[in-house]
């Protein structure tokens, strides 16, 4: 419990003396408080307030100065510390697997491995107990009929958990105007398979979750990227400017806390985008998997809720809020289900009934908002930590994106610095980390890497940013 307290009490100084900067109180070229001084003042442990001083350094607010304290500096615009937004390229291309793609999922279940690659919470994070309970609830009330087959479109009492929770996202759904799958990637998939061919062109985000690159892969399709703002998201312009010019069949965007970036767009850029969709005649595939893990009350909306959402196909799941093992997502759209379905069926047969019965239950019985409470607060902190680490321990002119929802650190590196060669030799160290490049079906961005905060910050993962801003170091070091 001190621990906690003093942790807490550290970040709570941070931001009154962070407040103060702002205000104009402390100036820049002023020197801070020493740190003995300031622990005598506010009764707290030297410890806190070095604590407190480290983060206002990362956060870029105060510099220290040796054998003289700290001193208020210059601020660095936000925007500079931010990823820049790629340029786009404009070709159609294809997607062949990157050579990291295997082995980033290989180290998943590594104990051995530290895991910043795959875009995975913590399983202490999991609501086990509860989850083991509802399991049991859920034999107990449907007996065998819990280990038969789950058809498309899936069990009813789920369904009807999904359209309540899809009313949060300000989206009116049916429960027929549902189809529950084996997860989000399935849902992605079924989507992409309702309104494309093998030889189409289908619009995605640069960078975009690289799973996303891989069905597209395994669909035979091909596909053009449309940069993503760091802040904003997806470039509407360069969207509608591509669409005018090349036949479009469909376009797969992340609204809310996109994978890698965690931007959010704006409510008035998704109305145009819908309409866009509507206008130019190609449909909008929402993978919503982070909507739920925003950091405040204010849940985005879903694309669906816009006018024009005839044109949307919502595609999420539960496996970055209650686990990915239990392999449980949905569709949903205003039309299309019979087509879908019969992929379904055909393609991917069954969902996992105990798994729709357990979900269905956590969402009915209100234990979900409660756990997504818990974890928002946890990740929300996590990441912040994460992301002054990494300002602390890479190279100087490092971007960091900030999250205001999800669990994941887009992170642009100097241009001499190749993370894919940072990847290869973390990993020989037992630390995974994923490079820009398997971002792109270009494989551009190859100065930019991802790196998940779904980890608590224990020492372990400490060493590992610093051992991670070592290798890019060393690569400055070699060109300089």
């Amino acid at each position: 419990m001190k621990a906690a307290n003093e942790k807490t009490a550290y970040l709570e100084l941070a931001d009154d003396l962070q407040q103060l900067i702002q205000s104009g109180s402390l100036r820049v070229g002023d020197r801070m408080p020493s740190i003995r001084q300031l622990a005598h003042d506010k009764h707290v442990s030297i410890t806190t307030i070095q604590s407190a001083y480290e983060v206002l350094e990362n956060r870029g607010f105060v510099e220290a100065r040796p054998r003289s304290g700290y001193y208020v500096r210059p601020r660095v615009p936000a925007s500079n510390r931010l990823p820049a937004q790629p340029e786009s390229s404009r070709k159609l291309s294809t997607v062949e697997r990157p050579d990291l793609f295997d082995e980033v999922f290989a180290a998943v279940n590594n104990p051995d491995i530290v895991p910043l690659g795959c875009a995975v919470p913590y399983d202490g994070f999991y609501p086990t107990a509860k989850l083991a309970s509802l399991s049991n609830k859920a034999f107990r009330d449907h007996g065998a009929s819990a280990l038969r087959y789950s058809l498309s479109p899936g069990r009813i009492e789920l369904r009807k958990q999904v359209s309540k929770r899809m009313l949060r996202s300000g989206a009116t759904v049916s429960p027929d105007e549902i189809i529950i799958t084996s997860g989000a990637t399935e849902a992605i998939t079924i989507a992409l398979s309702t309104c494309c061919k093998p030889g189409d062109l289908v619009a995605v985000e640069a960078p975009t979750f690289f799973g996303i690159l891989r069905i597209i892969e395994s669909l035979r399709l091909k596909v053009i990227e449309i940069p993503v703002c760091p802040i904003n998201g997806i470039d509407i312009d360069v969207l509608d400017e591509i669409s005018d010019k090349h036949p479009i069949k469909a376009c797969v965007v992340q609204p809310n806390f996109q994978n890698p970036t965690s931007s959010v767009i704006p409510h008035e850029s998704r109305n145009r985008l819908v309409k866009l969709a509507q206008q130019r005649d190609f449909t909008l595939i929402e993978d919503d998997l982070y909507g739920d893990l925003t950091f405040d009350n204010d849940r985005p909306t879903s694309l669906l809720a816009h006018a024009g959402g005839e044109n949307v196909i919502h595609c999420g799941g539960v496996s970055k809020t209650l686990s990915p093992g239990l392999r449980v997502g949905w569709l949903a759209a205003r039309s299309g289900h019979a087509e879908m379905t019969a992929i379904k069926n055909i393609s991917f047969t069954s969902n996992p009934t105990v798994s729709e019965l357990v979900v269905a239950s956590f969402l009915a019985d209100g234990g979900y908002d409660r756990h997504l409470r818990r974890i928002r607060q946890r990740y929300q902190s996590q990441v912040l930590q994460m992301r002054e680490s990494i300002f602390k321990n890479f190279p100087e002119g490092t971007r960091v994106n900030s999250p205001r929802g999800s669990f994941v650190l887009w992170v642009q590196l100097p241009l001499q610095v190749d993370c894919e060669r940072v990847a290869h030799e973390a990993m020989s160290r037992g630390i995974s980390i994923t490079p820009g490049s398997i971002y792109s079906a270009s494989k551009s961005l190859t100065n930019y890497l991802r790196i998940n905060g779904g980890y608590p910050m224990d020492e372990r993962i400490r060493q590992a940013i610093r051992t991670v801003g070592k290798l890019c170091q060393q690569q400055l070091y070699e060109k300089a």
